[in-house]
């Protein structure tokens, strides 16, 4: 790819799983999302290695099964919402 890009590699690694032949993604994202989607991926049939480097590889399967995975939390939310975990102070508030 051009440009990095998790939704770019996340539609790519998707649609190539149940695709003929072999994918390969160059330049591609390496967030933990995308090391998360593979992994989900693999765990219903799909052949994807390299997923958390910038070049992945997909091998196109016929079919995939299914499966109970534990998806990764979201750290945006858990960035951004953490009075929803519990307590939560902040020390110096702005004015």
């Amino acid at each position: 790819m051009d440009k990095v890009s998790v939704g770019a590699t996340v539609t790519i690694m998707s649609a190539a799983t149940l695709a003929e032949g072999t994918t390969i993604i160059e330049n591609a994202a390496r967030e933990p999302e995308i090391v998360d989607t593979a992994n989900f991926l693999n765990a219903l049939g799909a052949k994807i290695t390299g997923q958390g480097s910038d070049r992945i590889t997909i091998e196109g399967v016929q079919r995939l099964g299914g499966g109970v995975y534990r998806v990764l939390p979201d750290r945006i939310e858990n960035r951004d919402f953490p009075g929803g975990r519990g307590d939560f102070r902040r020390q110096d508030p702005l004015p």
